[in-house]
């Protein structure tokens, strides 16, 4: 195996602006690549050409391509000469490694010299095909297909497909900032709004030295995987217990939670516009937990009116949640127990109905710039990057 075949997902739909789209998922297929043993990548009509060294990690790239944000699927295979016979000779190589039933073949050509067409290419390897292992031809759902792609000068077989994430490549949709516990929702919202395109830096607050580091370390470990869909990671680690403690000792019990998330907002707001990102993500879903009532998203969301919120989850239920969850790989890492500060001075019966007068009265008892300073203080920033292969 020498040659990986990247499809797009939704760049392939762009219009004028397309190319800027396939050069930054270039771009970023390329750093993902780092470390593997890639040689070069080619744009061919609605697909890149990923070229491998001779002594390539293989499986490791068709991985990491694979979490690229904008792939659609990664094809792992050889490279041949552009002309039937090596086309038919590598792709029946391939087919005889595992034995099938039933089979296909798939040929696309953007441009090449081979003369024949895309079906002219089908019909030859598939009887090729046919008469060296006896299965038969199903076009509807075969239990193994022999891609073809040609590439001017090139032609790339393969067998195998590994399906990508989809979505926009990361950087064509803006920076924003996920505030990032250590359970299964925020990490989620993280990750959809890093498929939309957006370079996302994340903050955990943590309520030591009320607390174990068990819930830094959890968010640490979330972020190392994020990275490997993000490529790199910036994770900013704020102490929250401090204002905690002041919101108990001036606060109705009832409101400590809307009054932490909103203590939570303004930090992270500040911290985006120092960092130049344009709005926060949370992992909100509407009605799942007390905090989350429209009421009280509405209290916290009011907290920082200069600043947009985005909540990728708000329309979806748990268990939809905890399916993508497993599906990007968080969700064990996100069920191990861990300190999370927002339990920390839990109240028995949390409001679900903030209202804003309460409110207001709560935090005019509180000196917020100066919480919010003393947080910041205690700032610590890791740039989590994609580690290169052992």
């Amino acid at each position: 195996m020498d040659a990986l075949v990247a499809h797009y997902h939704e760049v392939g739909l762009k219009g004028r602006n397309r190319e800027f789209f396939e050069e930054t998922l270039a771009r970023n297929l390329k750093r993902s690549l780092r470390g593997t043993g890639y040689k070069r990548i080619r744009r061919g009509f609605g697909r890149l050409a990923i070229d491998l060294q001779e002594r390539a990690e293989v499986d490791e790239a068709a991985l990491r391509a694979s979490r690229v944000f904008g792939i659609a699927n990664i094809g792992a295979g050889k490279r041949v000469e552009p002309n039937l016979e090596a086309i038919a000779q590598g792709a029946l190589e391939l087919m005889l490694a595992e034995p099938f039933a039933s089979f296909s073949v798939r040929a696309r050509r953007s441009y090449s010299s081979v003369g024949l067409s895309s079906r002219e290419i089908n019909v030859d390897v598939g009887q090729r095909i046919k008469d060296a292992t006896g299965a038969r031809v199903d076009l509807k759902d075969p239990e193994a297909t022999a891609y073809i792609e040609l590439f001017g000068d090139s032609a790339i077989v393969y067998r195998r497909r590994i399906r990508g994430p989809g979505g926009l490549p990361v950087g064509v949709s803006g920076r924003m900032l996920a505030l990032l516990s250590g359970g299964i929702d925020s990490p989620v919202a993280a990750w959809r709004m890093m498929r939309r395109g957006t370079e996302v830096e994340l903050v955990h607050f943590h309520g030591q030295p009320f607390t174990d580091p068990s819930s830094v370390r959890q968010a640490v470990e979330l972020s190392q995987m994020l990275a490997s869909y993000h490529l790199a990671v910036t994770l900013h680690l704020v102490p929250l217990a401090d204002a905690q403690r002041e919101i108990v000792l001036s606060s109705p019990s009832g409101l400590r939670v809307v009054l932490y998330r909103r203590m939570m907002m303004r930090i992270a707001s500040v911290l985006a516009s120092d960092r130049g990102l344009q709005a926060l993500i949370t992992g909100d879903s509407l009605g799942q937990v007390a905090s989350q009532t429209i009421e009280n998203l509405q209290a916290v969301e009011a907290s920082v009116p200069s600043m947009q919120v985005i909540r990728p989850l708000v329309g979806m239920d748990k268990l939809e949640i905890i399916h993508d969850a497993r599906g990007i790989g968080t969700y064990e890492i996100s069920t191990r127990k861990h300190q999370d500060c927002c339990v920390l001075f839990e109240p028995r019966s949390p409001t679900t109905k903030a209202r804003p007068a309460e409110v207001n009265a709560a935090e005019a008892e509180l000196d917020l710039d100066t919480m919010v300073g003393k947080a910041l203080a205690g700032l610590e920033t890791r740039v989590l990057e994609l580690p290169d292969p052992a």
